[in-house]
């Protein structure tokens, strides 16, 4: 069975895509209210996306400490 390679990668990175292009379009525009609820819905975008990364941790105990300390 073909199951796409690290899904909630693709999910964490869609969700800070989407996060960054609510912020840009937060700085287009004048009206007060659209651009709190385009930061808004950055931040609930960011939370998405944490709560994928926490997800996908879960799922790979290896992958909670594996930094990189090779000089």
């Amino acid at each position: 069975m073909d199951q796409p390679e690290d899904t909630t990668t693709l999910s964490t990175r869609f969700y800070r895509r989407k996060a960054a292009e609510a912020r840009r379009s937060a700085e287009e525009v004048t009206t007060r209210v659209v651009k709190e609820r385009l930061h808004n819905l950055a931040r609930d975008f960011d939370r998405l996306a944490d709560a994928a990364d926490r997800a996908e941790q879960a799922s790979d105990p290896l992958r909670v400490n594996n930094t990189s300390t090779a000089e």
